[in-house]
């Protein structure tokens, strides 16, 4: 407003003048009155926040109320039913009786999630994103008592637990170089609901895809765009991102008990993983994307002595202790359609359909047992799904297959699901699930899972609990969803 009222003054003025000297006499005097006018607009900018003063401070909140009708059977024998903790940090696993028949347990559980986002974009290639989320279920649970890793950044805000406010995400993007086309970012990384889990829940999809990983990190970026790749592939659609993180930091805090210096290395490794996104081909309906990390020192229970795993063939008492165990690599590579043909159908050309294919491999340390065994062990898994228009014109549903081996081993510890992970079944899991809107910013849906393990292990940590040949773990597992959400 302040612009075009000066340029109308201008112009009037100009308009009533009669001579040469006069305009430029006026001109003059204008030129002062606008640097005046300037200099009073940046003082007045600069007493208030300037991004919120420009528009480019966003929030949004996400309410989510969910009820989960879950049911797991195990197989014969209750396992371990004692895990004590002793002095040293080990603990010791008892109770073991092989003779126990099968028991299937169910449960119904309400959960209330709530996701505040702020959004700062003080510039077109500089862009901030916090967010926060408290995920609980309905009045209070003994969750501390059983569940003891309920909490650990990998995994806190996927997992229901109290009414805690936790960090999700806190990173920056900053885009530069030819056309803004190389990107750096660092921080807490949205690493959850990825491609294609981001289907099932109606959402965008995060980064990286959620077949080989779907929890939470802290690590740094870098992408070159299809904008500066060679010309060559250009046309192709063809980018890549390079990542890199840590999963675990070997410190003992400011004020260690025994007296060390400040955060000096705990008895542990660093656990760190890189890795990279590569899309050779995107031509905006057909894509296929890949995936492929490494990370080290993963971390899992395993025997404190040759005696102990003697003690567990034999169904005796036995110790084991948290240990870093040895390195992983994972591959993950998904063709995707976003429609199907040319014009052959709405419901074809509005149809997301995806195969995924991924590998994932363990390199032991000497000695020690990663998935229960002290060799490295090959896994792979086959995710097939779509994503549908539904019955009327704000709804949707899909449907999803999964089959994993016995040795499969992704980068998630079950929390797509209160029951387990689909993305990390060693067997098979089936899935249907239909969204819907209600009015503009409230959705219900629907959703039913059905898992049939062939193996163990399937959510573990590495080590012992990851083993595929223990004789005892939920065989079958169902969780049946409905929930209503608000989003805005």
């Amino acid at each position: 407003m302040k612009k075009l009222l000066l340029s109308s003054v201008l112009v009037a003025s100009l308009f009533a003048m009669n001579s040469n000297s006069d305009i430029n006499t006026k001109i003059q005097k204008l030129e002062k009155e606008i640097q005046t006018l300037k200099s009073e607009l940046y003082k007045t900018q600069n007493k208030v926040n300037p991004i919120a003063a420009n528009n480019h401070l966003f929030l949004s909140l996400d309410i989510r109320t969910t009820y989960d009708a879950i049911r797991e059977k195990t197989t014969d024998g209750m396992g371990y039913t004692t895990i004590t903790p002793n002095p040293d940090g080990s603990v010791t696993f008892s109770g073991f009786n092989p003779n126990i028949p099968s028991k299937t347990y169910t449960n119904q559980i309400f959960t209330n999630r709530v996701i505040l986002t702020g959004v700062a974009k003080p510039s077109d290639n500089l862009k901030a994103t916090v967010r926060i989320e408290a995920n609980n279920i309905f009045g209070m649970n003994s969750n501390n008592q059983y569940s003891p890793y309920n909490n650990i950044s990998w995994v806190a805000n996927e997992t229901p637990d109290d009414i805690n406010i936790r960090l999700k995400e806190a990173f920056f993007n900053y885009h530069f170089g030819p056309n803004n086309g190389l990107m750096f970012s660092a921080g807490r990384r949205p690493a959850t609901e990825g491609f294609p889990a981001n289907l099932r829940e109606g959402d965008n999809p995060n980064s990286p895809l959620a077949h080989l990983i779907n929890m939470e990190f802290d690590g740094f970026s870098f992408k070159i765009g299809n904008e500066v790749m060679p010309e060559a592939l250009q046309d192709y659609g063809t980018w890549i991102k390079f990542c890199a993180g840590r999963g675990y930091s070997s410190s003992k805090g400011k004020w260690p008990y025994d007296g060390s210096p400040a955060y000096s290395k705990d008895n542990f490794n660093n656990t760190d993983f890189a890795g990279f996104i590569l899309v050779p081909y995107d031509d905006g309906q057909y894509s296929l994307w890949t995936e492929t990390v490494w990370a080290w020192n993963m971390k899992g229970y395993n025997f404190v002595s040759t005696q102990d795993a003697q003690n567990a063939q034999t169904g005796a008492d036995f110790n084991a202790s948290m240990q870093d165990l040895g390195n992983y690599f994972g591959f993950n590579a998904i063709f995707k359609a976003d429609g199907i043909g040319d014009g052959i159908s709405d419901f074809l050309d509005n149809t997301t359909a995806f195969i995924s294919f991924a590998l994932s491999k363990t390199n032991p340390k000497s000695g020690k047992q990663m998935l229960g065994s002290t060799d490295s062990k090959t896994g792979t898994s086959w995710w097939i799904g779509a994503d549908m228009p539904g019955i009327g014109d704000n709804d949707r549903f899909g449907v999803n297959f999964v089959r994993g081996s016995k040795y499969w081993r992704s980068m998630t510890y079950g929390e797509d699901t209160l029951v387990g992970s689909i993305a990390a079944v060693r067997g098979k899991a089936y899935e249907v699930y239909y969204n819907a809107e209600i009015i503009p910013h409230l959705t219900a849906g629907l959703r039913a899972t059905y898992i049939k393990y062939d193996y163990a292990g399937s959510d573990a940590f590495f080590g012992l609990a990851g083993n595929p040949d223990q004789q005892v773990y939920v065989e079958k597992a169902s969780d049946i969803r409905a929930y209503i959400r608000y989003k805005f």
